[in-house]
């Protein structure tokens, strides 16, 4: 299986030179199974850039989103197979609260963008999906399980198995909320995330900025560390990175890490970086 990310940036793009390096674009990671189909995950702002993989693909396109926050959405009106008529595509909306199954198309409506979503010339399907941890959900070569992040309105974290291999895909996750009543414990996500080849899990914020943070529905840098660590993970991708940290900050921050000797391995997600599986 190989992943690219597109978009790595949290909660809003962020252009400039102080980040150009690991990319100011907000989350897009589309997977490729050794078969050639493909499964992308969310519709950030990096979206856009993932058009140009999907100028010849010949299958369906499958995009599956963590919840409906806008900086998961907003690539979608500018992912140019939309304009296209014999394009078909199928979103799978993340399990929000409340439920708002449209919302991908309901940004490109009344005044909010100038082309609306009944004017788009492709065939596009949502399709709500009930993903179960006991049973997956196959789309194509992907099988899908799901588990609901603890963040505002909620969202669907991913376990997906493809070709022997399991990819976990957890941004916009806060892994010990103030509140625990009706959100996953540290445990729970122990559990979910167990023996992944990569995990892709949001490190959006530092030990000393958590204290103002809380309940914003992120996590810790160290957190999630601590997490791979517990669930054996084999490769850990920091992802949803900050607005405000800039390239040198994480370049300073991954020297730290490595200091720390840990037995996995680890990086902060790049825009623009592709690794097989």
């Amino acid at each position: 299986m190989k992943v690219t990310f597109y978009g790595v940036r949290g909660s809003i793009p962020t252009p400039g030179k102080e980040t150009a390096r690991y990319g100011g674009n907000t989350p897009c990671v589309v997977l490729e199974s050794l078969s050639g189909q493909k499964l992308i995950l969310d519709a950030g702002t990096g979206l856009r850039l993932a058009s140009e993989e999907f100028a010849d693909y010949p299958e369906p396109i499958n995009i599956l989103l963590s919840h409906h926050h806008w900086d998961h959405l907003q690539g979608f009106p500018f992912f140019t197979p939309v304009f296209k008529p014999d394009t078909n595509i199928t979103v799978y909306p993340g399990a929000t609260i409340p439920e708002h199954d449209t919302a991908i198309l309901d940004q490109m409506s009344k005044s909010y963008f100038p082309i609306k979503f009944h004017q788009l010339p492709s065939n596009i399907t949502i399709k709500k999906t009930n993903f179960s941890l006991d049973t997956g959900v196959e789309i194509g070569d992907f099988t899908v399980q799901a588990l609901t992040m603890n963040h505002p309105d909620g969202g669907s974290a991913y376990r997906i198995l493809c070709d022997d291999k399991i990819l976990v895909y957890a941004t916009d996750n806060e892994l010990s909320p103030p509140e625990q009543h009706n959100h996953h414990n540290f445990i729970d996500w122990v559990n979910f995330c167990n023996d992944a080849d990569l995990l892709i899990h949001d490190a959006q914020y530092l030990d000393n900025e958590m204290d103002q943070k809380l309940g914003w529905g992120h996590s810790s840098i160290s957190e999630t560390l601590e997490l791979a660590q517990q669930a054996d993970v084999k490769l850990l991708a920091l992802f949803s990175h900050d607005p405000l940290r800039t390239d040198d900050n994480l370049d300073d921050l991954t020297a730290k890490i490595i200091a720390k000797k840990l037995n996995y391995s680890f990086f902060f997600a790049k825009e623009g970086r592709s690794l097989t599986l």
